[in-house]
């Protein structure tokens, strides 16, 4: 049984799901599919051959009834109509029903089917849409038409060639006037439809009002009570206002806040301190607490409720808010984890609370073949179960990109504990392609609802335990990436630092086991106490994450390489005497490798963006300022900490460039300084092939690439950032990560106008980012081997 009504895209998904499977002839797989895509029909055999009668009968198509019987005699698809085909499969319900349009001998009623089938069995864009609004579309047309099939319309051979003209034509005719009137709203639905101005199932209407006859005017509601009384407010002047003074009474039983109001006293009422109070406590914490002086003629229940009225139009320095209100309490958790729940009901719940996967997508998960564990799985969306690995795998749906050489970077996958695993494993509920948990929601929450009605606080629900698992997640992870990782997608805020971070799949395990046993259940280890491998995971990377991000070995070899390079171009330019031809392309190959050099270990220190025409950067003595983005969502900048052996290496690099300089022009030579001094990061050199000059111009992360160097080859332009922020974040707080890398939000900023620390002044990040940079093997350059440096 269905918990919602699936949208067309879905329904064809199962349906195209259950014929690949099935080991037909490719045209009778064609026509079955023309035939769902025509009625949208439930998963069963009995209603695909019903919508391919009509099918046959409206486009004269051959019998496909051998397809359906060979489809049905696999078990792919079930034998009988579900419940409630009405309400979950409309198209279908509004073609195949005799009573609407599923009249074999009308023809007026094949136009409507045609018509139907044309609007609703695909939806455009279904990010603006609802389940609700489609099915109130789709009955509002089916209304209308049934309204003109009713009516006996004859219909020309012209009206067969277009069914909605004719429908349109035949509606707004007055001979029909009446039964327009009747179903008015219907009609409005049916001409904007027509009209192009909503879209089935659309949740906001691009135009409410369009040119000529395509839509009607909206009568004005009119209120007379509600016109008369604003408009007496309108002209009554506001009571005078009364100034509300505090006083402390002599007796001692008031507090020194109690308010005297005038109208509270007239009450005769008094507001007195709660008896049971700390003499510490905070009084506008506490609940006022009302007396009365003399007896009341009042009934009990209308003396609490006249004190009631008081205390809500009481002043109060605290405001209600709805953030958080559909997490739940421990306390809460662990009743509906007592609760007698089915076993396929407890692990549902049980992977809410230890994953935060959204209800709407736990509910799609599908059991996988067998035989197929060590494979990448091939849909984006559905969460896939392998029974005989014990392992639940889904991808995440924003957060890292993905790349075709490293598809299972994406996918979150974790082995199951053993309850949960015999429960899944059932093999009522394990046949492959078969979803365990459809259904089971809407069988939890009517448990839930019966169990907590008398209960006071929120009732749980599927949808407040999935939110209240980021309460049991977050303790048991290094980080919030970490965290929401098992929740299958980021929010806004988390989705870039996400795109990153390289995470171990020990560690994804480790939080998802820890928060299980947080929640009562035993987990056993099943994977290696290795921190980067994954014992039973054949196949795939024992890292998730980002694909981009290298170990610093990989580093270490380009930096090698270079120095390596330098030697040749060096020894050339030195070993040159006056009188010989000037060697200007080894004297800039050099300055390109020096330059290289110093830009790949700035990159990684600073984990900024690879530098673009429009970089702008300027390095101080122990902070620098980096502006690495300037698109059309906007522009980021920030301040970090930057390095002395990067400072000292930039600044020789400078005083190399001046001196190389100054033995051109002696040489006669002209350098031609391009830079546009927004950046102080290394300059690039070009020697032309024509005439004596050499043209110094800012330096870009292209000009690296461009460089013949083995150990580069292959790595993605900002693969450095990627490499600093994974092994940054096993070392580094979050907070420092995000500044560092630009992602600081609204409470997690470094800066403070109270800040204990100086900004870029973090001892303990310049200690890290010091010793990332020494393992990637950067080594200041020995200035004193490279030529004209003085």
């Amino acid at each position: 049984m269905r918990d919602e009504r699936p949208y067309p895209r879905e329904l064809v998904q199962e349906w195209q799901q259950a014929i690949d499977r099935a080991s037909l002839a490719p045209q009778d797989a064609e026509w079955l599919m023309q035939t769902v895509h025509y009625a949208l029909p439930p998963l069963c055999a009995v209603a695909l051959q019903t919508a391919a009668d009509f099918y046959r009968l409206d486009h004269e198509e051959c019998d496909i009834t051998a397809a359906v019987a060979a489809l049905a005699s696999q078990g792919l698809i079930e034998t009988q109509l579900p419940s409630n085909v009405g309400t979950f499969y409309p198209v279908y319900y509004a073609i195949t029903q005799p009573r609407l349009l599923g009249r074999d001998t009308c023809q007026i009623a094949s136009l409507g089917r045609l018509l139907i089938s044309d609007w609703f069995s695909a939806l455009s864009n279904e990010t603006r849409t609802s389940r609700g609004k489609y099915y109130d579309h789709l009955l509002a047309v089916r209304h209308v038409l049934m309204s003109v099939i009713e009516a006996e319309v004859e219909a020309t051979d012209v009206d067969l060639l277009s069914p909605e003209a004719f429908f349109r034509s035949a509606i707004e005719s007055d001979e029909l006037y009446s039964q327009r009137l009747t179903i008015q709203a219907a009609y409005d639905v049916f001409i904007e439809i027509s009209s192009g101005n909503l879209s089935p199932g659309e949740l906001i209407r691009n135009s409410r009002s369009g040119g000529g006859n395509a839509t009607r005017a909206r009568r004005q509601k009119t209120d007379a009570w509600h016109e008369a009384r604003m408009q007496a407010m309108v002209e009554t002047p506001p009571p005078r206002r009364r100034a509300v003074t505090t006083v402390a009474e002599t007796g001692g039983s008031e507090t020194p806040n109690a308010l005297a109001d005038t109208e509270t006293s007239a009450l005769g009422f008094r507001h007195v301190a709660t008896p049971t109070v700390a003499a510490d406590a905070e009084e506008t914490s506490e609940q006022p607490t009302l007396q009365r002086k003399v007896a009341s003629a009042l009934t009990l229940d209308d003396d609490r409720r006249l004190v009631q009225r008081w205390v809500n139009s009481a002043a109060t320095t605290s405001l209600a808010s709805v953030s958080d209100l559909s997490r739940l309490t421990p306390e809460q958790v662990r009743n509906v984890l007592r609760i007698a729940l089915s076993p396929l009901e407890r692990a549902f719940a049980f992977l809410l609370l230890s994953t935060g996967l959204p209800v709407s997508r736990l509910l799609t998960l599908t059991v996988c073949q067998a035989g197929s564990t060590s494979q990448p799985p091939t849909s984006d969306d559905l969460p896939v179960w392998h029974p005989e690995s014990s392992e639940l795998c889904y991808r995440l749906l924003n957060g890292p990109s993905a790349r075709k050489d490293t598809v299972d970077m994406q996918w979150v996958r974790f082995r199951l504990p053993a309850p949960l695993a015999e429960i899944l494993s059932d093999p009522e509920v394990a046949t492959p392609g078969g979803r365990p948990f459809r259904g089971v929601r809407s069988r939890l929450n009517r448990r839930l609802t019966r169990h907590f009605r008398h209960q006071p606080g929120i009732t749980p629900t599927a949808h407040r335990l999935s939110a209240t698992s980021w309460l049991l997640r977050r303790p048991h992870a290094k980080d919030d990436v970490a965290a929401a990782t098992l929740s299958g997608q980021f929010d806004l805020e988390l989705a870039a630092p996400a795109a990153y971070r390289q995470l171990s799949r020990h560690e994804i395990q480790r939080v998802f086991d820890v928060t299980l046993e947080s929640l009562g259940m035993t987990v056993l280890p099943v994977w290696d106490s290795t921190e980067n491998h994954a014992s039973d995971l054949t196949g795939w990377c024992p890292v998730m994450g980002s694909a981009i991000a290298q170990p610093p070995e990989v580093f270490a070899a380009s930096f090698t390489e270079l120095r390596k390079a330098m030697a040749a171009p060096a020894q050339e330019v030195a070993s040159w005497w006056l009188g010989l031809p000037f060697p200007r392309e080894s004297l800039a190959e050099l300055y390109q490798q020096v330059a290289a050099y110093h830009l790949l270990a700035w990159q990684l220190s600073t984990g900024a963006r690879p530098i673009g025409n429009s970089s702008h950067n300027r390095l101080g003595e122990h902070v620098q300022w980096i502006r690495d983005k300037a698109s059309a969502r906007g522009i980021e900048s920030r301040v970090v900490a930057l390095l002395s052996e990067i400072r000292k290496g930039l600044k020789q690099l400078r005083r190399w460039t001046e001196s190389v300089h100054h033995q051109l022009q002696a040489q006669g030579l002209t350098l031609d300084d391009r830079r546009s001094g927004q950046r102080n990061t290394p300059a690039w050199l070009v020697a032309p092939r024509r005439g004596r000059r050499l043209v110094l111009r800012d330096m870009v992360w292209s000009d690296f690439r461009s460089l013949p160097l083995q150990h580069s080859t292959g790595l993605a332009n900002n693969a450095a950032r990627h490499s600093l922020a994974s092994w940054l974040r096993e070392r580094a707080a979050d907070a420092e990560v995000d500044a560092l890398l630009g992602h600081a939000h609204h409470g997690r900023s470094l800066a403070s106008p109270r800040a204990a620390t100086a900004i870029g002044r973090q001892p303990e990040l310049r200690r890290l980012l010091s010793e990332w940079l020494h393992h990637c093997g950067y080594r200041p350059l020995a200035w004193e081997r490279l030529p004209w440096n003085s």
